[in-house]
């Protein structure tokens, strides 16, 4: 797989910096923990992550991060507490970079779905914005361009279960029908 082009960021690094959601979680095998492609992998390894963090996902593909101890939750090894940035973020996985949107399922499993997590304060405050709308709209064409809707169903395990703090915002119809018809 080929390197994805990283997605334009519209959370202020700000904001981001300031926040304590993202990057931690309450149980160490959270499911929510970031999926990488073999290529982001590799690239994480790269920029010095211990490739010994990885677990081999159901898709036989993609690798999830395993989740380290810090204070009272668990936390991304690639995440620095200290000062709140991603160790890795030039070449944060797909998984990461469309936080704090999430792609799932539907409720009834029937389609792949794209949400904005309302535990994220940015979106839950931005959402109906006109900004954020538009923000939705090149979301949307990104996932559902050829070489990523290909990525994600050779990595299928980059889409989630059902949550119910994800509000949907579209259904992937691209991405939906290509899973449906198998890989």
């Amino acid at each position: 797989m080929n390197q994805l082009i990283p997605l334009d960021q519209i959370i202020p690094s700000r904001v981001c910096l300031s926040c304590d959601v993202c990057c931690r979680f309450l149980e160490q095998d959270s499911p929510l923990a970031p999926i990488f492609t073999q290529t982001e992998m590799e690239n994480a390894i790269t920029n010095g992550i211990d490739a010994d963090i990885f677990r081999a996902t159901s898709d036989g593909k993609s690798l999830q991060i395993q989740l380290i101890p810090n204070e009272d939750m668990y936390i991304c090894p690639c995440f620095n507490p200290e000062t709140s940035e991603c160790t890795i973020y030039p070449v944060r996985p797909l998984d990461c970079q469309i936080y704090p949107f999430a792609l799932m399922y539907s409720q009834d499993r029937t389609q792949v779905v794209l949400g904005i997590d309302m535990i994220c304060p940015y979106g839950e405050a931005e959402i109906w914005a006109q900004s954020f709308q538009h923000y939705i709209e090149y979301m949307v064409d990104y996932l559902e361009s050829d070489p990523v809707v290909e990525t994600i169903a050779a990595n299928w395990q980059l889409i989630g279960s059902y949550q119910e703090t994800v509000v949907i915002v579209r259904t992937l119809e691209k991405l939906t029908a290509r899973l449906k018809n198998g890989y």
